[in-house]
């Protein structure tokens, strides 16, 4: 049988490994299967069981939407939130099969969640919806207004934040009543129970002047009746993902110190600090990675990770990202010392840990969208999700190959040939740049560039100095000076490969998103190399910019605020839009009107400086979608914006 090339409609075909969850005595494991429904155009999700021993049950089946199951510590039932149109419920079913019922009936959406050890409570984050006749008169139609008073009020994905805040909730499983615990101002987020069940500790910005104080996390803890509550003293500065120690007297966390800096470059660390109080110490300080390294793929996977304990509380378990990889690693809570436990040349990005001997493991590669995996000792494969798919379809495999950059500095990068690739044929030349600008590309699967490869282009993409995974100093190198070194870094990478007798360099593209987009933009503005660009959610004004949900930390990033005159001139300068009359290059741009991270008016300034420069450029809106419009946009739209993408390099790099 010929086997297909990788094409745009596959996204329907392909099916998604998401959140897992391993049982408490390691035998089984839970796990979230998602895909795409071409006809509805929604993401549909069921939630499987698999067993140790390979046997795989169908829990929830049908067109459901399933997310973040967990087991109870008992081990006899699992939970998961269900959403079914505007309403999100906890739900339950036992672990041994038989019917789902829903635990809550509320009205709100729910967070992060966590059991407490008897099996009775389940400790969650929840937002709870308040009805205002007055301001939204009408079911399923827009506001009549947003009265705005704070300076943070829109984020993207979310739109305008609502009045109401995230607080931590008790729900008694068997009555389904929910309480609530915390009524920090500003919200209160993930909660973490003791393994005495007696205490919930969260965190909470409890500062007056919020927007001034954003990164001011603090860590508090109270008990389980919400009756005593107090903050306990950590240093100063962001904080996710508390856990407890198995025998409770401590509190690990990840964090940096450095609040007043609002930038991405700097590592976050693992912390410990005791539940009674005392001195917080950086577990993680000598060992230059940062925890919530993003490993870039086009996948949407959206496990959010914890570090776990080992039962004897002296090691800690999280992947970690390393030069475009992201594996298991340990780290002894008395030595402060990190080592390696599981590797491989690929992602994981989801895990669970039985506190004994057993890990599950969510791993992604180049050639596979995600499968699960049981680790104890030996690594076992428990799913072969996309099982057909692959035995059907040429799946390239990236050359990865690394070149001197940016002052000499080594640069990590890759290339994906055309499946039926033939050294003796010139291929035209697609150059991909990351988001971020903190993130990486890495040894996981991306539809998007094997879609392009198996349209008979060579991709290249790279993690140039800014991206993660490479340590502090690397990331750091950017600041102050986007657009500098990492164009030097990608610019290098294209002059050594463009000496291989196959990549034809009067056929070269450029493309990019979020911060990729910002780098398009800067490179047609000072180099005029390539034939075609593609420019996506991108940034083009500095001093416009600041619109963004996050626009009032830009100041803090950089030189402070735009009108004072020596920050004008660098925000400005630091504008691909500065440029404007540089900018030869036939342009496409693609942007959502929902983005509240890269706002469409910045695609609009540029669609419209050019247009008035009677240059070769066409927009792409996309209604209703936001930022991260190719990894959770709606299905058709994902593939319209695939298809709007190839043929716009097709009309300039294969006449």
């Amino acid at each position: 049988m010929k086997r297909k090339t990788v094409d745009i409609p596959d996204l329907y075909k392909m099916r998604f490994l998401r959140e897992i969850a391993l049982s408490p005595d390691g035998k089984k494991v839970a796990y979230i299967v998602e895909w795409m429904d071409k006809k509805q155009n929604k993401y549909f999700s069921n939630l499987y069981v698999v067993t140790d021993d390979g046997k795989r049950h169908h829990f929830i089946r049908g067109n459901k939407d399933v997310k973040n199951p967990h087991w109870s510590p008992n081990g006899r039932y699992i939970s998961f939130i269900l959403n079914e149109k505007d309403k999100q419920n906890i739900w339950m079913i036992p672990a041994d099969g038989g019917e789902a019922y829903a635990v809550t009936d509320a009205k709100g959406f729910f967070g992060q969640y966590r059991w407490t050890p008897d099996s009775k409570y389940i400790i969650c984050e929840f937002l709870e919806k308040k009805e205002d006749k007055e301001r939204v008169p009408e079911k399923d139609k827009p506001p009549l207004y947003y009265h705005i008073k704070n300076l943070w009020y829109k984020l993207d994905g979310k739109g305008m934040l609502p009045e109401e805040k995230n607080h931590i909730w008790k729900v008694n499983v068997k009555s389904g009543k929910m309480t609530q615990l915390t009524f920090g101002k500003n919200g209160d987020v993930s909660p973490a129970v003791s393994p005495d069940g007696k205490t919930i500790a969260f965190f909470s910005n409890r500062n007056e002047n919020f927007e001034e104080k954003f990164l001011y996390i603090d860590l508090f803890v109270i008990d389980i009746d919400g009756k005593r509550e107090r903050k306990i003293k950590t240093p100063a500065g962001p904080k996710d993902i508390p856990v407890f120690s198995p025998d409770g007297k401590y509190i690990a966390y990840i964090g940096r110190e450095y609040p007043e800096e609002f930038v991405g470059w700097r590592n976050e660390y693992l912390w410990l600090v005791p539940r009674a109080g005392g001195k917080a110490v950086n577990l993680t300080k000598s060992f230059d990675r940062t925890f919530f390294s993003l490993v870039l793929d086009d996948l949407g996977n959206y496990a959010r990770l914890c570090p776990l304990f080992s039962k004897d509380g002296r090691s800690l378990y999280f992947p970690l990202g390393d030069h475009g990889k992201a594996n298991l690693y340990r780290i002894d809570t008395k030595k402060k010392k990190v080592e390696k436990v599981f590797d491989g040349n690929h992602v994981v990005y989801a895990f669970d840990y039985d506190g004994d001997n057993t890990f599950a493991l969510a791993i992604s590669d180049a050639r596979d969208t995600g499968n699960l995996y049981l680790y104890k000792n030996v690594v076992h494969k428990l799913t072969n999700i996309n099982r057909d798919y692959v035995k059907t379809h040429r799946i390239s495999t990236p050359e990865e190959f690394w070149f001197k950059g940016y002052r000499g500095h080594k640069i990590q990068g890759w290339i994906l040939k055309p499946p039926n690739f033939n050294e003796k044929k010139k291929y035209p030349f697609i150059v991909q740049i990351h988001g971020g600008p903190h993130a990486a590309y890495g040894n996981s699967f991306f539809h998007e560039f094997q879609t392009l490869a198996a349209h008979g282009y060579i991709v290249f993409y790279s993690n140039p100095h800014g991206s993660t995974t490479y340590g502090e100093p690397f990331a750091k190198t950017l600041h102050n000076q986007w657009g500098i070194p990492d164009m030097q870094d990608i610019l290098k990478g294209v002059k050594i490969l463009t000496r291989r007798s196959y990549i034809d360099k009067k056929r070269m593209g450029v493309m990019g998103g979020s911060y990729g987009g910002f780098m398009t933009n800067w490179i047609i503005g000072h180099t005029n190399i390539f034939k075609v660009a593609v420019t996506m959610r991108s940034v083009v004004n500095m001093l416009s910019f600041f619109s963004s949900d996050f626009g009032f930390s830009l100041p803090k990033e950089f030189k402070g605020n735009w009108w004072n005159k020596k920050a004008f001139q660098f925000y400005w300068n630091m504008s691909p839009i500065k440029y404007i009359k540089n900018i030869k290059t036939p342009l496409l741009i693609i942007h959502s009107e929902q983005d509240h991270r890269c706002p469409i008016s910045q695609a609009e300034e540029l669609f419209v400086a050019l247009k008035l420069r009677k240059q070769d450029v066409e927009m792409v809106r996309f209604p209703l979608e936001p930022h991260g419009l190719s990894r959770h946009g709606s299905p058709r739209r994902r593939e319209k914006r695939l298809k709007f993408i190839l043929n716009w390099i097709d009309r300039y790099l294969k006449k």
